[in-house]
């Protein structure tokens, strides 16, 4: 899984989850270049899927392309980012301040976005997110051995949490094009990346 290049909204601190806007220069120079690492890996993917919004599509494209792959990533509804609802376009800094008031949980991040899910009809907490994407998960592992998903940090976090994997060390969201690995077995999952920036 790699969280899409910079985009436009990105770049403004603006939150974006639903909302869409397309690439900055530099995110589909972080496309390209990830492209590039994954071909000095030797990876090629079978598969290549993606959420449907612009800077998610645009990510996979370059990145295929860089890599010299002729795939072209199927986009799924269903990998799309937490939707913020009425925040949706609107300052990053408000999300933060939702954060802050729940400083005395566990994970405050989290009970800010149930907080703002339970007030907000349009908004999802993380379990909405891992109720779609967790069955995306299980029918693109069937579509070969190596299979390339393109979709947001929350989206990417609520899937490893999910999974079980051990987000303590992490401080923020994933950047811009890290890289998470999973790996399908019989007895299940096994998380092996969490938002690595150098493969």
């Amino acid at each position: 899984m790699v969280r899409h290049g910079e985009s436009l909204l990105n770049a403004a601190g603006r939150l974006q989850g639903w909302s869409d806007a397309p690439l900055t220069p530099l995110g589909r120079e972080q496309a390209a270049a990830r492209g590039v690492d994954f071909a000095d890996a030797g990876v090629m993917f079978d598969a290549a899927f993606c959420a449907d919004g612009m800077r998610h599509r645009e990510t996979a494209d370059g990145l295929l392309t860089a890599l010299g792959s002729s795939l072209t990533a199927q986009p799924d509804a269903r990998w799309r980012e937490l939707s913020f609802g009425a925040l949706e376009g609107g300052d990053g800094e408000h999300l933060g301040r939702l954060i802050a008031a729940q400083t005395g949980q566990e994970d405050p991040f989290t009970a800010a976005l149930e907080a703002l899910a339970a007030t907000d009809v349009l908004a999802e907490c993380p379990a909405d997110v891992a109720a779609r994407a967790l069955p995306a998960l299980h029918e693109v592992s069937g579509a070969g051995e190596e299979v390339l998903v393109v979709t947001s940090g929350i989206t990417i976090m609520t899937v490893l949490d999910a999974l079980g994997a051990d987000l303590a060390r992490l401080t923020t969201g994933p950047a811009n094009l890290s890289v998470s690995t999973v790996l399908r077995a019989d007895a299940g999952w096994h998380v092996e990346r969490v938002a690595v920036e150098v493969l």
